[in-house]
């Protein structure tokens, strides 16, 4: 078999798999087209409250500082508001039971989790939190350890609370590119590009 042709069907095959992890786990199994029609009406939705900034902040930095704390679930619960939206580029959620059985599932899966906030910008409600992230987990029989960097959205209500919470990071670098084959697929499709 050519190079080619072995590359173009691990490709397919990391593409389908890739598509349907995604489309399958989602958690209120919402297309992926539809996430920024969703995020643009988040936006109109929750206008979110300056009053409540600071101490969501801070809940958020304690919330994320590591996801294997065994306080994880009670850290998300006092953290985000019951009707909300959240979307980690992975899964989206518009209530917080849901969001909180995601968190410490994801939490459980990890052995080792680190979110370092190196930047908060504001502009009236919104606040913009630049971060980096590393976690290890084990995967499909294999170890992942991963490094990556992202920003995110958030929105607060007057008790400080996550109203709005949008992730921008590159989810297929920092957990796809480690798989077998998947893997393969992801790096070889971003050396071609």
């Amino acid at each position: 078999m050519n190079k080619n042709l072995l590359f173009k069907l691990l490709l397919a095959f990391g593409m389908i798999l890739v598509l349907t992890v995604g489309c399958f786990s989602r958690g209120d199994t919402q297309s992926m087209d539809g996430d920024l029609a969703r995020y643009e009406q988040a936006m109109r939705e929750f206008s979110g409250h300056g009053d409540g900034i600071e101490i969501g902040l801070a809940r958020f930095a304690k919330a994320y500082a590591d996801l294997t704390d065994p306080g994880l679930e009670a850290l998300i619960s006092e953290l985000y508001a019951e009707r909300l939206f959240f979307n980690d580029t992975l899964h989206s959620f518009d209530n917080r039971a849901n969001l909180v059985q995601y968190m410490t599932k994801t939490g459980a899966s990890l052995s080792h989790s680190e979110i370092e906030i190196q930047q908060v910008l504001r502009e009236g409600n919104d606040v913009f939190v630049r971060w980096t992230m590393e976690f290890r987990t084990r995967a499909v029989g294999r170890d992942i350890h991963s490094q990556s960097i992202g920003m995110t959205h958030l929105r607060f209500n007057a008790d400080g609370q996550v109203v709005l919470h949008q992730d921008f990071w590159d989810s297929g670098h920092a957990l796809y590119a480690h798989l077998p084959f998947v893997g393969f697929a992801v790096r070889r499709a971003r050396s071609r590009m």
